[in-house]
């Protein structure tokens, strides 16, 4: 799973008027040129709305330094500005003649109306969605909020090079408690059109805001990295100051969002499908066509997870009886496996340690294997360290996030019990969050020539999500578990636990199955654990149609890819095919399918 942790508000477009596209129409003198000019003129406007991507960016220098020591905007008033943008936005790109672009604009131009189009429709529900198109009902869960993202937003990403730096730093801890207060509102707000979230996702939330406000926070994700980072620039101690703005401001807005939420609780239901909330079934549609970026209907959506699981069951069940396992039922064998000792680590220190070596050694073996199916891979330098232990409760097994301002990417593992990942499945989880998966895919994109700051920025879950998904078999391709059988066996459960995915999140947003049914069905039929099978549940509560994206969108490539084989025969070459897919940056699948058609 990859961490995008701003929203992408419309106000991207903020100050794009009718004026403007017309005279960007008038002097370009050409389609393309332009689509061009529009495309650039949005991106600047929504890295000038987002301080927080701006500095992802390395866009707050030079004219936009001042945006390094803000935050976004997450007010009510934000959010009906961006309302208004997007259909400004929308406007601006009717005015350029489709017809008369070329083909390389015309997949701009594509790809920039499915942006808007589903801005539009999610923009005009409650909730929030962010920048890679995953929506919420709720503002702040245990998964989202200013709470949950800002604090290693703050503490890690924030540049600490000179005494400005710091300044800013001060100024963006300061405003992290306006934030807070930001999402307090629109919670209160929401609650008042009936969208609650879940008692036990207020319960959950409500918990790991306590944590962040009572845990010492020269510790935290917040400031610890901060502290470390401006003490080796030789920039002294930021952390006494920091202590104070967070004690006279910081915590108090949390003890304000955590007593309002506490004050849902009578109202709250243990319902985990939206479909109980405000014309819940059509907010759960959109939802899941903004993640998947293709059409098609949630009982279709649930038919096919079905099937796919089918087909994976048995060829796992195949390749566990070569390795003498048996006997019982296939949740019950991978079960075992997850107790065997010879993939388990100690649930200690040492262990957890352990864990991240065997990470980092995967990282460094299966780079060497890159050239059999990428034309000249990229791998920028990689960490790979823990999930924060304040967030533990709540996050993935892993997840990613891009470096910043030409910073390693990170790989966080999720070490709060060394149990919950025995060895064999670690191979394939690297390989997601890692390389060939995301971590791969956003070198190559930082170093792709020709894309335009705009394709740059704009991100679909199905897209980064499948294509990490499918990394996960092109590994199987290159042959990262050539003699490992239960490696592979691990590659075609994680599959596996994609495709259930599907069932699940339709399940209970759709078939209307409570947390406990979704629960169980994930153990029994994907042979995942409880512990971890519960925490992703609640996951897909709060997302709805985001567990979705992942097979969906691996499952278009490898369509997309197939089908140009068939086409070219002889002269498919899959490392083209990847260069159309890695190097033209993130697109909705029905555009990657377009353009793999025109393929040569």
């Amino acid at each position: 799973m990859i961490d995008r942790r701003t929203f992408l508000a419309a106000g991207a477009v903020v100050g794009l008027v009718p004026s403007f596209v017309s005279a960007a129409t008038a002097s370009a003198g050409s389609a393309d040129a332009a689509l061009a000019t529009l495309l650039q003129r949005h991106a600047e406007l929504f890295l000038t709305r987002s301080p927080e991507q701006a500095t992802n960016f390395g866009w707050d220098v030079g004219a936009q330094a001042a945006l390094r020591s803000r935050l976004d905007d997450r007010s009510l008033a934000a959010m009906a500005r961006d309302r208004q943008a997007i259909a400004a936005a929308q406007a601006g790109l009717r005015a350029i003649d489709r017809a008369a672009l070329s083909p390389s604009a015309l997949l701009d131009y594509d790809i920039a109306a499915f942006v808007y189009t589903q801005f539009a429709d999610i923009l005009g529900r409650y909730g929030y969605i962010d920048i890679d198109l995953r929506p919420s009902p709720y503002v702040v869960s245990q998964m989202n909020g200013t709470y949950y993202w800002l604090p290693d937003f703050i503490g890690s990403n924030h540049p600490l090079e000179t005494a400005a730096d710091v300044e800013a730093w001060y100024a963006r801890l300061a405003a992290f408690a306006v934030a807070l207060d930001q999402e307090t509102e629109r919670v209160r707000h929401d609650a008042g059109i009936g969208v609650i979230p879940p008692g036990f996702v207020i319960a959950r939330t409500v918990d790991q805001l306590r944590q962040l406000r009572d845990a010492p926070v020269r510790q935290s994700a917040l400031m610890a990295h901060a502290i470390a980072r401006a003490s080796a620039k030789g920039l002294g101690d930021v952390g006494a100051r920091g202590e104070a703005i967070f004690a006279a401001q910081v915590a108090p807005a949390l003890t304000r969002q955590i007593e309002a939420l506490q004050a849902l609780l009578p109202r709250a239901s243990d319902i985990a499908g939206v479909w109980r909330l405000p014309n819940g079934d059509a907010y759960y549609a959109a939802a899941a066509r903004s993640n998947t970026t293709v059409d098609t209907p949630p009982e279709e959506l649930h038919r096919s997870g079905l099937a796919q699981c089918e087909e994976l069951v048995a060829e796992i069940d195949r390749l566990m009886r070569a390795q003498g396992l048996a006997s019982g039922t296939l949740g019950e064998r991978l079960r075992a496996m997850d107790h065997d000792p010879r993939f388990l680590v100690s649930d200690d220190e040492a262990g957890r340690a352990r864990l991240l070596a065997e990470a980092q050694r995967e990282l460094d073996q299966i780079v060497a294997l890159l050239p059999r199916a990428f034309n000249a891979p990229v791998v920028d330098p990689i960490v790979v360290r823990p999930v924060p232990a304040a967030i533990q409760d709540s996050a993935p097994g892993a997840f990613y996030n891009e470096g910043v301002g030409g910073g390693p990417g990170i790989y966080s593992i999720n070490l709060k019990r060394s149990g919950d990942l025995p060895l064999w499945r670690l191979q394939t989880l690297t390989h997601h969050e890692g390389v060939p998966g995301h971590h791969f895919q956003f070198s190559m994109l930082r170093h792709a020539g020709g894309l335009s700051l705009y394709r740059r920025i704009v991100r679909f879950s199905a897209y980064t999500e499948g294509y990490a998904l499918y990394a996960q078999q092109v590994a199987d391709e290159i042959g990262a578990f050539d003699g490992n059988p239960f490696g592979r066996i691990g590659y075609l459960q994680s599959e596996l636990f994609r495709a259930a995915r599907i069932v699940v999140d339709t399940g209970i947003h759709h078939k209307r199955w409570t947390r406990e049914q979704a629960v169980a069905w994930m153990v029994e039929h994907a042979g995942e654990q409880q512990t971890s099978t519960e925490r992703e549940v609640m996951r897909y509560c709060v997302y709805p149609g985001q567990a979705c994206s992942f097979k969906v969108g691996a499952n278009s490539i490898v369509a997309a890819r197939e089908a140009a084989r068939t086409r070219l025969g002889a002269r498919f070459d899959v490392r083209r095919f990847h260069d159309i897919v890695l190097r033209s940056g993130p697109m909705p699948m029905a555009v990657l399918t377009s353009a793999a058609a025109r393929m040569e």
